[in-house]
């Protein structure tokens, strides 16, 4: 049953299907959606991480040490992730050793680096954003001149909801944020994109190349964290069949397999282009546990596992998710009233501590509109105190 973990301290046999380099909220997600499917999954983590109870096999260790990802690989019969920072290295000696690791890490070493993944796409010829790679900070000026103020500074390698990126409308703001995003290989440089909207699809996909891509959702975002997604989003039915099309087309780049999230810009002028991709079960698709036929962390599996795809169709006409943040620091306290609200689905991560902006858990509501799921899930999640 949930709960019946089994702290592996020196695996050196393959007693689980499913290895997940990582212990947090979507480790914990995937995790669940493994038991209904006799799947066995080993997570990476400590035993207080948000996966560690719900998983079959605790492999003890940090997703960032080498070896504990070694043991993880000689725990199971296949090696997944929840974040794309894992070390591309460490997961090629998992490969090498004998364990398939999906994604491959040669894929995984060009994602995990955003100048290298915008190489990657613009290479097979999809919509990005103007982009540059700076080297040094004597450089931005002539950035600017090339790409035009204000400009997006991003790190390379370690950046998500939002650390990491810098709006700069100037030079000597550019060059504060160089000095603090670069590690000493640049900072990618973009044009800043006059978006009206901000799209994601999340696209689960086989080794043998069969793909499915979810409904075309709209991310809300503040201060770079996304606080809602609306689904389906607004929009043409034509830039939505780009932003599918396109969503499907960069997977098949990456090589992703699993689910990879694909986050896009909706322009006025009807254009759709992509911001970036993430190689694993993404926040915008959570929605997908209560709305789609199979969820996301499912076909996760599924992808990984190279077991039939299942339907990623909307059960409902609309859904709203609501992500609940932090709103302090300090020991977690959870209410659930969110449970009063009728139709609402909560789902809280177990995180012990609480941080300013921290992904605490999430709300999602069904509804005949969007605003109507809308209203049930902001109901709910306000009614969360963290």
């Amino acid at each position: 049953m949930v709960g019946s973990v089994q702290s592996v301290s020196a695996p050196d046999t393959k007693r689980f299907d499913v290895g997940i380099a990582g212990a947090g909220q979507l480790a914990r997600m995937t995790a669940l959606a493994a038991w209904p499917l006799g799947i066995t999954v080993a997570v990476l983590g400590g035993p207080g991480d948000p996966a560690a109870g719900v998983a079959h096999g605790l492999v003890e260790g940090d997703w960032r040490d080498a070896d504990a990802v070694a043991a993880l690989g000689r725990a199971c019969r296949v090696v997944t992730l929840e974040n794309e920072f894992v070390d591309a290295l460490a997961l090629a000696h998992v490969a090498a050793a004998g364990t398939p690791v999906r994604p491959d890490p040669a894929s995984i070493a060009i994602v995990q680096d955003k100048a290298r993944q915008k190489d990657l796409l613009a290479s097979a010829g999809l919509p990005l954003p103007h982009y540059l790679l700076v080297e040094e900070a004597a450089s931005l000026d002539a950035a600017g001149r090339d790409l035009g103020w204000p400009l997006m500074l991003k790190r390379r390698r370690l950046g998500y909801d939002g650390y990491g990126n810098v709006t700069c409308v100037n030079i000597d703001a550019a060059r504060d944020a160089f000095s603090k995003l670069d590690d000493g290989d640049g900072v990618l440089v973009e044009r800043w994109v006059p978006f009206e909207r901000e799209l994601a699809v999340m696209v689960a996909r086989r080794p043998g190349g069969q793909a499915l891509a979810y409904p075309v959702v709209e991310t809300i975002q503040r201060d770079h964290v996304c606080r809602r997604v609306d689904v389906p989003a607004s929009g043409s039915q034509n830039q939505l069949t780009q932003a599918n099309e396109i969503a499907l087309a960069a997977t098949h780049a990456a090589l992703g397999i699993g689910v990879t999230g694909v986050e896009l810009f909706a322009l006025a002028s009807g254009e759709v282009l992509i911001n970036e991709i993430a190689p694993r079960p993404h926040n915008s698709g959570h929605f997908t546990i209560e709305a789609c036929e199979t969820s996301q962390f499912e076909n996760h599996l599924r992808g990984v596992l190279d077991l039939p795809l299942g339907p990623v169709n909307l059960r409902a006409p609309a859904a709203v998710m609501v992500n609940i943040l932090g709103s302090r620091n300090g020991p977690a306290e959870p209410n659930r009233q969110a449970l009063t609200v009728p139709g609402a689905h909560l789902h809280l991560y177990d995180k012990r501590e609480v941080r300013v902006r921290r992904k605490m858990g999430h709300v999602t509501a069904l509804g005949a509109t969007v605003e109507e799921a809308r209203e049930r899930a902001e109901q709910a999640a306000a009614a969360v105190d963290l």
